[in-house]
């Protein structure tokens, strides 16, 4: 992920946003420390996503069901 400087984005933000939605992600600094991120929407609503206490439960369901046998082959699905 890509660097910025908070007086570098001031005056590149147009330039960030357009790069950030073709899929570029940055950390934001401020003061040579990591202050922020940004990221295009889709990756943002994948990062929420993957954190929703929803899809934990599901994941975690997936996983005991898995070390308990309880799978199905791909080809049974056809």
């Amino acid at each position: 992920m890509a660097e910025i400087g908070i007086k570098e984005l001031k005056t590149a933000a147009s330039r960030v946003i357009d790069e950030v939605s073709n899929g570029r992600s940055y950390v934001v600094t401020k003061r040579g420390r990591p202050a922020a991120v940004i990221l295009s929407i889709e990756e943002a609503e994948d990062l929420v996503l993957a954190h929703a206490e929803e899809y934990i439960e599901m994941r975690r369901r997936a996983r005991r069901a898995y070390r308990e046998g309880r799978t199905v082959d791909l080809s049974e699905l056809d």
